[in-house]
């Protein structure tokens, strides 16, 4: 357990920036600090102002962006269903908006499908790539089917709040959960249950249902890959990090200690510091390979 008080997460819309998106609707961003531009890709159970909770020490550094997926939070998602690739195109029109020609991209649990899919997509976009707490296997999709599945069950049966208490005891870690006891259950499930809609949670679990993990395509992956790992995480064990560190090339991980499967909200100290330090790196390059390549 951190000092991160959950009671007292800010999840305030400060402002009313929106991109408009063909067909109708409409995204939420937020786009703050100079630096590098690092994208934030919110999971289908957090939205977008929450990042500021655990980002504070970033914007020190960085060009932070976020936003609300389709039909999450302040945004609309229009008149037609949304398929699992209006996401990734979403991210590049969000770019292309803001005129960010390339940036380090971090996904969380099933976000980090849509990073994933962007950095396939559009390899050229994409300076690095950080996957925190991956939905995904290295090995295949069955798991995360039958997993998702299970979670549209709960939601199905009981609304958002089966659905947190199916989340709540798999999300965070033994350390959190028993140190925080009632007061942190009851704050956590109080934002869960205020911020998101069990219809905007289906269509976009749903949609995830539609990508399959090829563990072959992996290798296709062509920036610089950092992933994060809390070590109670209930997705990923040591030999699953191990595979997919062996089928992404130039890939690293860490693993943070007393940190579940969203390990920003365990530990957001240990999830900035291996951010910034990996994208400090990856900055640090950029010199040597224009000189490589102009030579």
């Amino acid at each position: 357990m951190t000092d991160q008080q959950f009671g007292q997460l800010d999840v305030r819309y400060l402002n009313h920036s929106a991109l408009a998106l063909p067909g109708g609707g409409e995204l939420y961003y937020e786009d703050s600090g100079e630096g590098p531009a690092v994208t934030l890709l919110n999971n289908f159970y957090i939205v977008s102002p929450i990042w500021r909770n655990f980002t504070t020490a970033l914007a020190d550094d960085f060009r932070l962006v976020h936003y609300d997926l389709r039909n999450q939070g302040a945004s609309n998602p229009g008149p037609e269903p949304v398929a699992f690739m209006d996401h990734v195109e979403d991210v590049r029109r969000l770019l292309d908006h803001l005129g960010i020609e390339k940036t380090y991209l971090v996904g969380t649990s099933i976000s980090t499908l849509i990073a994933r899919e962007f950095a396939l997509k559009y390899p050229e976009r994409v300076a690095g790539l950080v996957l925190v707490g991956p939905a995904f296997s290295p090995n295949g999709t069955l798991r995360r089917k039958l997993v998702s599945r299970s979670w549209l069950a709960s939601l199905e049966s009981g609304g958002t709040t089966q659905l947190f208490n199916h989340l709540y005891p798999l999300v965070f870690p033994d350390q959190m959960i028993h140190e925080g006891g009632t007061a942190a259950y009851l704050a956590l499930k109080d934002n869960f249950l205020s911020l998101l809609s069990v219809g905007s949670i289906r269509e976009n679990l749903l949609a995830s249902l539609e990508i399959e993990d090829s563990p072959e395509e992996l290798a296709r992956l062509a920036a610089p890959t950092l992933i994060i790992n809390g070590d109670g995480d209930f997705a990923w064990s040591e030999s699953v990090i191990e595979d997919a560190l062996n089928r992404i090339p130039d890939s690293r991980a860490v693993t943070l200690k007393h940190a579940g499967h969203v390990p920003f909200f365990d530990d957001p100290q240990g999830f900035q510091t291996a951010v910034s330090e990996f994208v400090h790196e990856l900055e640090a390059r950029r010199p040597t390979v224009a000189a490589t390549e102009a030579a």
